[in-house]
């Protein structure tokens, strides 16, 4: 952003550009005006959030201050069965990115079923108390079929399927430690929480990672590619952020 003449910025980011995004303020804080997120991940857990997790499961209304937050981190049960659910391409492509790669740069079968079901795991409309193999691919619909097959399109015409996985190997080996350590206390930060996102995060925990949280939003509907399934929502948080900042 520098070298493009911009001395100050926003940062926002969604999936992998809230790591990035959450990186670059650590790193470059002075430059950084306000960082706003839809994935909100907090790598370092320590006794705060494991006390508030505990008391929360027994008793959520001491813990959760509002209906939204109730409903998206109790009962713990039903949240990590979802959360287990959801975060299987994670394991998968953290531990054996190129045994499943292999499939999908040379089956175009292979690509649409893989990528298939991670839209599916990110929708909206995914209703998560039905069987498991009967919704394994409920949700896809949601997107539209151009933005699907231009998706599709870019993985099988630049064989870059393999190569896009393999960023979570590299991640999980060797940048956890980095993300356990980044740390915003002073840069003002927004989070837009949505219903259907993989992993939720209570205000009172994010705090022990955003020190400086200026707007803190739950909409009411939207998955993990929010941008894609409730665009006017995360436009809405972000230029309301941004005014907050001016």
């Amino acid at each position: 952003m520098k070298k493009l003449g911009y001395e100050r910025f926003v940062v926002h980011g969604g999936d992998w550009g809230s790591m990035i995004g959450c990186l670059i303020t650590y790193i470059y804080p002075e430059s950084v005006m306000g960082f706003h997120t839809t994935l909100n991940l907090i790598f370092s857990f320590g006794w705060r959030q494991l006390t508030q997790l505990i008391i929360g499961g027994m008793f959520p209304s001491l813990v959760y201050t509002t209906e939204q937050e109730k409903k998206a981190m109790h009962p713990i049960s039903k949240v990590s069965e979802k959360q287990y659910r959801g975060m299987a391409y994670f394991h998968v492509q953290s531990v054996l990115p190129d045994s499943y790669g292999y499939g999908m740069v040379d089956s175009p079968v292979g690509l649409i079923g893989w990528i298939g079901s991670l839209y599916a795991t990110a929708s909206s409309s995914r209703d998560e108390t039905k069987d498991a193999m009967a919704n394994h691919m409920e949700g896809v619909e949601n997107f539209g079929l151009d933005e699907i097959c231009a998706n599709l399109s870019i993985f099988w015409c630049m064989k870059s399927a393999q190569a896009s996985m393999r960023i979570y190997y590299e991640f999980y080996w060797n940048d956890l430690d980095l993300m356990s350590s980044c740390y915003i206390p002073n840069v003002p930060v927004a989070i837009s929480n949505f219903p259907n996102e993989i992993t939720h995060v209570t205000e009172f925990v994010s705090r022990s990672v955003y020190g400086n949280i200026k707007q803190f939003t739950y909409n009411d509907r939207g998955g993990h590619f929010a941008h894609t399934d409730n665009t006017e929502g995360v436009v809405g948080d972000l230029i309301s952020f941004i005014q907050k900042l001016q």
